[in-house]
């Protein structure tokens, strides 16, 4: 290699690393402003939100140095003629879109066109998405001699930040650490030649020296000590914390607990794939013929159903609440459908089932179809009971693993068009019409209180079409309940609950599937029968208990396997103490909430605890991990401890992030 061609190589090595290393200047900038203006206070107080602003910068500028040094090393050394540094820079950025991008690609791209060409589309998205990271790399050979335009083009990557920071802040993570790097890569290989400048200015005197030195020590400990857990929390409460996420998913490590816990024995934190199953209740509570129905109801916050404000408007549900029992503590497993009602009929929580892409088209999504656990409802078949399910989604269908087992299946919604209430309680009551004289078994979910709240008849914002839209699924509860309590004698049990709630505004999120908190959990459970004394049970149960439930109601025994346990005991008005821990899920999230309401909250992406009690913080805004350590270490190691039994691991198998 020529002196003149090393020289270039040179110069066009410092030229990208500035470049690099600005753009992480430019991205910590906005990043900055962006906690100051949009994340609010944390409740800890100032020295929190001190360490915020430090993380975030030391962080941001330690990654910056490092892709900045490997990309001049890179440049300078590697042993490559010149014209193949672009395309493996290409090949080094379609890997990296992958790595971060790549589940959500591929859904997009079965998602269009039918997915007649998910291949060719992917692929070429790979291609678009990573040359643009590339293309923004050189964007200050665009501006040579056009000063307008290079500061035109910064004050747009500057922008496309700050807008970056303003769009969904609460959902796709992925997303906008894509945007934030290529904006921050585009300004900064603007700012370069400014920033080489004043690179050599500082280096030519000692106090510069000694600046460069300080800024370096400062990044290096951004990426070499890990920040403490609150800090964690905050850091990833700016969606654009694309430094914290590089670290969370390479270098960190979860939590540990602050002193070493040894948890009581207990069946529940063991492997009882062999062992026998749960006899049903004796005596059964439920006649022989028994007529039983389950209607969950997408979307329904318990706090609505439970507010006497709202009674006049949700009538059914408020005879129900009267005359039937109420769980005022119920939670679900999941804060998006089909993670919820696949542990509701299996039995079994997220990471415990086998999950992948299934269905095509549109439909194309983490389903679990080959997952083989037993669902009650083929349970219940097996037992001559009829069973009916009415499906509203595409993904209801037994095919797709969530709720498999049902004598008779009705598909009543199409792709990703939902079935209307109307039509599944039409076709509901036409069933009931013609019970037979056996046991009966019927299930639907309505879909109309999902967002963006079709049914709904009036209201000016979101929340009061929300309200709106579970009123007329109520209408469509009341026409079920009547037929049941004209019809049928004592010989029925009608079942009302939710997959999830509904967030607006609390933690910063909207609509569901983005957290765990009890926005999204606390669900309600109502259950009426004219063999079901009225009463409200305080105790803490969820819908993990329901399968549990139905089967021990048509006298069937339950699986070992089943995570839940019958409520049967305390819908004939016994009181009995349930002992199974109740956990949840959702987008690689654990929580499990203890029987005194201490509930406790994994990220194993970010590497984040959270713990709350819910009895003294129900709105959950005091992370108690740091406060009250012995507590909240029992609640971590027992439910790191059920995870470490039950999740699936065959094969290398890893639960994927639910979209």
């Amino acid at each position: 290699m020529s002196a003149s061609s090393e020289t270039s190589r040179d110069q066009w090595a410092t030229r990208l690393a500035a470049g690099a290393f600005g753009g992480f200047v430019l991205l910590a900038a906005v990043n900055a402003a962006a906690i100051a203006v949009a994340v609010p206070f944390p409740s800890a107080g100032i020295s929190l939100r001190l360490a915020h602003h430090v993380f975030d910068v030391a962080e941001t500028l330690g990654v910056g140095a490092i892709l900045a040094i490997a990309v001049a090393a890179f440049v300078r050394f590697a042993p490559v003629p010149g014209w193949a540094l672009a395309g493996i820079a290409l090949a080094a950025s379609i890997a990296l879109v992958n790595r971060v991008m790549g589940d959500y690609l591929t859904v997009q791209a079965s998602h269009a066109l039918g997915g007649s060409l998910r291949t060719l589309i992917f692929a070429n998205s790979l291609a678009v998405f990573g040359g643009v990271l590339v293309a923004a790399a050189f964007a200050d050979r665009l501006c040579t001699g056009r000063p307008v335009v290079r500061c035109l083009l910064i004050v747009a990557a500057i922008g496309t930040l700050a807008v970056d920071q303003s769009l969904l802040r609460d959902d796709y993570m992925d997303i906008h650490g894509y945007l934030a790097l290529a904006a921050a890569l585009f300004g900064g290989s603007l700012l370069a030649p400014r920033l080489e400048i004043a690179g050599r200015t500082l280096a030519r005197n000692r106090l510069g020296r000694v600046a460069l030195a300080a800024l370096a020590l400062f990044a290096f400990f951004g990426v070499a000590v890990p920040p403490v857990n609150a800090t964690r929390f905050e850091l990833f409460r700016q969606p654009c914390a694309i430094a914290s996420w590089a670290l969370a998913t390479t270098v960190w490590h979860a939590p540990p607990l602050h002193a070493p816990v040894v948890l009581p024995p207990s069946t529940w934190l063991s492997d009882r794939s062999g062992a026998p199953g749960v006899p049903p209740t004796l005596p059964h509570l439920l006649p022989s013929d028994a007529v039983v129905v389950l209607i969950t109801i997408d979307a329904v916050r318990a706090d609505i159903v439970a507010n006497p404000a709202n009674d006049a408007r949700f009538p059914t549900l408020a005879k129900l609440k009267r005359d039937g029992v109420v769980f005022v503590q119920a939670s679900a497993p999941g804060t998006q459908t089909g993670v919820s009602l696949s542990a509701l009929f299996s039995g079994l929580y997220y990471s415990e089932q086998r999950w992948k892409n299934y269905g095509s088209g549109k439909d194309l999504h983490p389903y679990p179809a080959e997952d083989l656990a037993p669902r009650f409802p083929q349970l219940l078949s097996d037992h001559d009971v009829a069973t009916a399910n009415y499906a509203s989604l595409v993904f209801l269908a037994g095919d797709f693993g969530i709720a498999r087992g049902f004598r008779e299946e009705k598909l009543m919604g199409h792709s990703t068009r939902a079935a209307s209430g109307s039509q599944l309680v039409r076709s509901l009551l036409d069933r009931l019409g013609h019970p037979g004289h056996g046991p009966l078994f019927l299930c639907t979910h309505m879909v109309d209180a999902h967002s963006p709240y079709g049914t709904a008849r009036d209201g000016s914002t979101d929340y009061e079409r929300y309200l709106s839209s579970v009123a007329s699924d109520d209408a469509l509860l009341g026409r079920v309940l009547h037929v049941l309590e004209e019809n049928f004698g004592e010989r029925w049990a009608l079942f009302v609950s939710a997959d999830h709630g509904e967030a607006f505004g609390e933690h910063q999120t909207h609509e569901h599937a983005k957290t765990l908190y009890e926005e999204l959990l606390h669900v309600p459970l109502l259950a009426r029968s004219p063999l079901f004394p009225p009463r409200e049970i305080q105790q803490r149960v969820g819908l993990i208990d329901l399968g549990p439930t139905l089967l021990d109601l048509f006298g069937i025994d339950t699986p070992a396997t089943f995570n839940g346990q019958s409520l049967v005991p305390l819908l004939a008005g016994g009181d009995v103490a349930l002992t199974r821990p109740l956990l949840a899920e959702g987008r690689l999230r654990q929580a499990l909430t203890r029987p005194d309401g201490l509930k406790v909250i994994e990220d194993l992406r970010r590497k984040v605890v959270e713990v709350y009690d819910l009895t003294s913080d129900p709105l959950e805004t005091r992370n108690l991990f740091d406060v009250d350590p012995a507590r909240s270490d029992a609640a971590l190691a027992e439910l790191r401890g059920f995870f470490a039994v039950h999740a699936l691991r065959e094969g290398g198998y890893e639960s994927p992030y639910k979209l």
